[in-house]
């Protein structure tokens, strides 16, 4: 007769048995899973956009400046630095359309997560700032607005991953602010991406209801107050400008994306994987699966009370004083107004506000 002592020892050595073969099991499917999520992501690289035509290349880079520049000289750029604790990713929105001739970067938003303040600050580039461009794939870039970087990188490696790169470095060169990651998406993909969240919370003003119910064409009628916008109101709303202008447009961008972050907190578990199943193929970007789910499994616990925080470059005078001006040249073809600004000025304040050191 076999010892009770050993029937025991036997059954517990069964059970543990079987409870590691299931958490293997769970592991691997779990790994199944995730590999499969990710591969729905967009690959950069394989990413190509209409690129510029000859004529509109000329149109860009044809600019001529009729006094001297007045922004920092290269020998004074900022020294890019890089914190173990913060990541930067630039979200970019571009405005590719059919009718659209130069596939501009119509946002540009950089997400910095600062680990060691829990903080998540967006920053926004206006369109019209006026600054060096980095030399890139044999090229130089001259001076010209920022958004161009996105259309003259695409067209010179012939796929939206130069457009992407060129930004970065043109962050990096003149704000000192290293740039990890990009992640791209069109105004379709946008508008694609706030249906797959069942539209956003978005408080209107009575001038911005206005606006939106009488002079954009392809949305419905609002009310002044707190409003539930789908996919293309939502984008209307985020390039609102002729009310006000660039600067409350990159605020009203920064509304939408601080209003999704609200939502995806109180989401479930099984919602989030249903969002995820629709909105990572409209994600083109640059990170790598294993960057990816490092992040992921590090900044998921940080959401629920991470603190959201913004500004907008350049700053204005009233908060940094002598950080901005205005001039006009003659960009594609006609009298542009454009946005110079300080740039050791305005580079050390936004490093102060990422917390970097």
């Amino acid at each position: 007769m076999m010892n009770p002592k050993m029937n025991r020892k036997k059954l517990l050595w069964i059970v543990a048995g079987a409870a590691l073969a299931l958490i293997l099991t769970v592991a691997v499917a779990a790994g199944l899973y995730w590999n499969h999520m990710l591969g729905l992501l967009g690959d950069p690289s394989e990413h190509t956009v209409p690129t510029l035509s000859q004529q509109e290349l000329d149109a860009i880079l044809g600019t001529e400046e009729t006094e001297p520049p007045t922004t920092t000289p290269e020998d004074t750029w900022p020294q890019v630095v890089s914190d173990q604790n913060i990541t930067n990713i630039m979200l970019v929105g571009q405005n590719y359309r059919e009718d659209e001739p130069n596939k501009l970067s119509d946002t540009m938003l950089l997400c910095s997560i600062n680990r060691e303040t829990n903080t998540l600050t967006m920053v926004s580039f206006l369109r019209d700032l006026y600054v060096p461009l980095p030399a890139y794939a044999g090229h130089s870039g001259g001076r010209n607005r920022i958004n161009v970087c996105y259309a003259l990188g695409s067209t010179w490696k012939r796929s939206s991953e130069g457009g992407m790169e060129m930004l970065a470095k043109c962050i990096e060169q003149n704000f000192g602010v290293h740039v990890d990651h990009t992640i791209e998406v069109s105004f379709d993909t946008f508008a694609e991406i706030i249906n797959a969240m069942d539209g956003v919370d978005v408080v209107l003003t009575q001038e911005e209801a206005e606006y939106l119910t009488d002079h954009v064409g392809y949305v419905g009628s609002f009310q002044e107050g707190e409003n539930a916008l789908m996919g293309y109101d939502a984008l209307a709303y985020a390039r609102i400008r002729k009310i006000d202008g660039d600067r409350q447009r990159a605020a009203r961008q920064r509304t939408i994306v601080s209003s999704l972050i609200d939502k995806c907190r109180k989401m479930g578990l099984l919602e989030l994987h249903d969002l995820a199943t629709q909105i990572l193929p409209l994600i083109i970007t640059d990170m790598t699966s294993a960057e990816i789910t490092d992040y992921l499994w590090e900044l998921i616990p940080m959401v629920k009370d991470i603190k959201l925080a913004s500004l907008t470059i350049p700053v204005d005078n009233e908060t940094l004083p002598h950080s901005m001006w205005s001039k006009t040249l003659d960009l594609y073809g006609y009298p542009s107004s454009v946005l110079e600004c300080n740039l050791t000025l305005n580079a050390e304040y936004l490093q102060n506000a990422l917390g970097m050191e």
